[in-house]
């Protein structure tokens, strides 16, 4: 993964008070409501730590150790929350939308190519997380 290309873009897209998450929630909504539904406290909080998340496996993005870890816990309990695993495209479908409105004419083919590979790395050990299905469970 290109760790400079994804630190430029999202300086690029990082806007003030969570606005790329206030963004990326809204167009989530839009394009998929059957999902509001599990946000029972709200998107504002939520976008916050969605923000902060992101911030931070970007910044340890040369740390594969940090990111299995900490990235299989958040799946563990987004697995609880019954976050199921093609939920985790529309998500980065929905990211991306965001991050391309916010970025404008600034932001290029390139950058959505490095999104998508990110993303997709995420949700991958976020997946990896989830608790193993018992077998011959009903």
């Amino acid at each position: 993964m290109d760790k400079d290309l994804l630190s430029h873009s999202l300086s690029l897209v990082d806007l003030p008070d969570d606005g790329l998450t206030v963004r990326f929630y809204d167009i989530l909504f839009e394009r998929y409501p059957a999902v509001q539904p599990m946000f029972t406290r709200g998107t504002r909080l939520q976008a916050s730590m969605l923000r902060t998340a992101v911030i931070a496996v970007v910044d340890h993005l040369d740390d594969p150790e940090w990111l299995t870890t900490t990235l299989g816990a958040m799946g563990r309990r987004h697995a609880a929350l019954g976050v199921t695993e093609p939920m985790y495209g529309a998500v980065a479908e929905c990211m991306i939308a965001a991050m391309s409105e916010i970025g404008g004419q600034d932001w290029s083919p390139e950058m959505t190519d490095a999104w998508t590979e990110a993303l997709t790395a995420v949700a991958s050990l976020m997946l990896a997380g989830y608790p193993e299905e018992e077998e011959g469970a009903a």
